[in-house]
């Protein structure tokens, strides 16, 4: 490693070309950044004092040819912002001999064959050509579009532009301050680039679990490789995702769909996110991947599904095909952020052709389902860790079909449990959907039943509001209304219910006229349940009750659950909530702790795999709890001594548990147990415990 201080001018200058490498993140200075490097330079102005503007880390590249090359590791940021601060003073100065050597010295070579009229930084692919658009002799707004005009590079070139437009001092003195601009220079020789990258990270430098993702991919690799590798992989990755979502978010979904866990284990039970991303990502490679290519290629067949479902408010519904239609509801109109997970590991087996469109349009009306009935009743849905237990599951089904994949959507219990008829009915009847599910979804709610009525031709979903048919805001004559017919209390009871709520394409006409009037325009409705209150004769707390109870009927007809699993039998799933009582005289199956499933026989068995598993993962925290007073016996549970014990079992070698029991003791002594533990050792194990009973 060689370290020196010099000015930044001198840093750039010499026939060198200075490059951002693939694996760097993008230009992504924010206006602040910039604010504080133009103060920077007016303070420089001012007190006629150099400024240390940090330190550049960089590389040489290998080459035989000229130009030399710098490989910038750490400083890209600056370097980029500082060249764009120059390229705004020669574009605003009149004076053709500043405007020379401003080019000279921060934009463009001025000499030497191979290097005449180009410029002094590369940055990366993703950001090159509007670089080189600002980079122009004459700068032309017209030449960028609306994508690039959104860009850093256009940002913070116009910030600086403005910025320079408005000040008093001279842009030769601004100029000047340029060139008082130190830096610290790190020339890397036998380090590994890697190696700094995190280092630099840890100690503030502001890269995103993908940056370190993508430069643990390329970094280890030769130049030419990494830019290969970036090309074809990455960079495509990047634009797929550009407009439908954030890189980051695409690899947490993608490791949960690959693992069929969000689970990660680091002493204690943690769920994968954006913060342990890197981490998990790192062993994952390590343990499928022999080489960057080929993960590399994974990832990018996963961002193609991945883009492929998600969806904004640009797309044209009527272009797309019947199973992205499927994806589109699921997606964007009940926003099933975690859908993806599912999605993807779908896709990936239907490309494979283990089932056919028809059989994967039927999947997704599951998920369709299963997400809005969760959103109405407030069940869980589809999150991470709903998911990877679906995938784990739905990865022993070879075929996959219809029946299996609804068996594997209803196996959950408790929140994570698909709402039944009963419970999605109730809840479609008396909640607040206006404000717990909020208007879109009552939007939503609304037009599907409408397409269902098989009513007149629709109007188009983006020209349909949520109207309340009871007004937000009562008249004086809709209080008189109300008080003569002795229903003073409707508005505050069922005001944002179902029966309230239809579609209008006209909602501002509407207002909060009396009913009366209102029926005249619901008359002339398109949609099939609005144009149907022109035949109520009054509307009150009954009718709306009515409406909503017909509603209803509707809906569970759309989002359905096929009887055969509307009902709980011996194969299905139990946790340590379920109803120890209905258990009496069952024998278990298998039990499922952390997601491993084990074959048991008896309740004694399940007292035993769950010990096991807990002491494993700290003995002190599960003997601390083991002491409890409240667990359901008289006689001593555990004890170091096995002649104190009735019939031990030996769960260390000076440690003892009693395995005589009863069926209730068996569950309630587990369940303690569990809970303790998640309380004193700050995890969630009891939502990963599940068992099965024997027919």
């Amino acid at each position: 490693m060689d370290a020196g201080v010099q000015q930044f001018t001198k840093f750039i200058s010499g026939e060198i070309i200075l490059v951002i490498p693939v694996y760097q993140r993008n230009y992504d200075w924010k206006t602040a950044n910039c604010e504080q490097l133009f103060n920077d330079i007016v303070r420089i102005i001012k007190t006629g004092k150099p400024h240390f503007i940090g330190t550049f880390v960089y590389q040489y590249k290998p080459t035989l040819k000229a130009p030399q090359e710098y490989i910038i590791i750490d400083g890209q940021q600056r370097i980029t912002s500082i060249i764009l601060f120059a390229k705004a003073l020669y574009d605003l100065t009149d004076d053709a001999e500043l405007q020379t050597d401003i080019k000279a010295k921060f934009l463009k070579h001025s000499t030497g064959r191979a290097l005449k009229n180009k410029c002094r930084l590369r940055p990366t692919e993703y950001d090159l050509v509007t670089f080189e658009k600002i980079m122009e002799d004459t700068f032309d707004e017209n030449n960028f579009s609306a994508d690039e005009k959104n860009s850093a590079l256009y940002c913070n070139y116009r910030f600086f532009r403005d910025k320079v437009s408005v000040t008093t001092i001279s842009k030769e003195d601004l100029c000047d301050a340029i060139n008082q601009l130190n830096v610290v220079s790190i020339l890397l020789q036998d380090e590994k680039p890697q190696e700094i990258f995190e280092s630099l990270n840890s100690t503030g430098l502001d890269l995103t679990k993908a940056d370190l993702i993508r430069n643990f991919l390329l970094m280890p690799l030769k130049y030419d490789a990494q830019e290969e590798l970036y090309k074809n992989y990455w960079l495509k990755i990047e634009e797929l995702l550009r407009p439908s979502g954030n890189v980051e978010n695409f690899l947490v979904q993608y490791l949960i769909a690959k693992r069929k866990s969000d689970s990660v284990m680091e002493n204690k039970k943690q769920r994968l996110s954006n913060r342990n991303l890197y981490v998990v990502f790192k062993e994952y490679f390590a343990e499928n991947y022999n080489n960057a290519e080929a993960c590399l290629e994974d990832l990018y067949h996963y961002a193609k599904y991945f883009n492929r479902v998600l969806f904004n408010d640009n797309t044209k519904f009527e272009n797309l095909t019947p199973l992205d239609k499927k994806f589109y509801e699921l997606t964007f109109l009940l926003k099933a952020n975690n859908a993806p997970i599912i999605l993807m590991y779908l896709i990936n087996r239907y490309e494979q052709k283990h089932f056919d469109e028809a059989t994967f349009i039927k999947f997704v009306d599951a998920l369709i389902s299963l997400t809005f009935r969760a959103k109405v009743c407030g069940h869980a849905g589809i999150n991470p860790q709903f998911a990877g237990n679906v995938l784990a599951r739905l990865d022993r089904e070879n075929p996959l079909n219809e029946n299996s994949f609804w068996r594997i959507l209803t196996f959950g219990k408790g929140t994570y449990a698909f709402p039944n008829d009963k419970d999605f009915q109730k809840a479609l009847m008396t909640n607040n959907l206006y404000e717990t599910i909020k208007p879109n979804l009552c939007k939503y709610l609304l037009y599907s039943l409408e397409r269902a009525a098989r009513g007149k031709e629709l109007p188009a979903y983006s020209e349909a509001t949520v109207e309340h048919v009871l007004p937000q805001k009562l008249s004086d004559s809709w209080k008189k209304y109300l008080k003569e017919r002795n229903d003073s209390q409707t508005q505050e009871l069922w005001l944002h219910t179902l029966g309230n709520l239809t579609l209008t394409a006209y909602n501002q006409e509407l207002g909060n006229r009396d009913f009366d009037a209102k029926k005249k325009i619901y008359a002339e409705s398109g949609f099939h349940y609005t144009r149907s209150l022109k035949d109520y004769l009054e509307w009150t707390s009954k009718q709306i009750q009515t409406r909503a109870q017909k509603l209803a009927d509707a809906a569970i007809k759309i989002w359905t659950l096929p009887e055969e699993f509307r009902f709980v039998n011996l194969d299905d799933t139990f946790n340590l909530d379920s109803d120890f009582g209905a258990l009496r005289g069952t024998k278990p199956a298998c039990v499922s702790i952390f997601e491993t499933e084990i074959k048991i026989s008896n309740w004694i068995d399940l007292v035993r795999e769950i010990v096991k598993q807990l002491y494993a993962r700290d003995k002190d925290i599960f003997r601390q709890i083991a002491k409890n007073e409240n667990l359901p016996r008289k006689n001593k549970l555990f004890s170091a001594d096995p002649k104190q014990i009735l019939k031990p079992f030996k769960v260390d070698e000076d440690y003892y548990m009693e395995t005589v029991f009863s069926t209730g003791e068996c569950l309630k002594t587990v369940k303690i147990l569990v809970e303790n533990f998640d309380r004193l050792g700050d995890t969630n194990f009891k939502e990963d415990i599940y068992f099965t009973l024997r027919r």
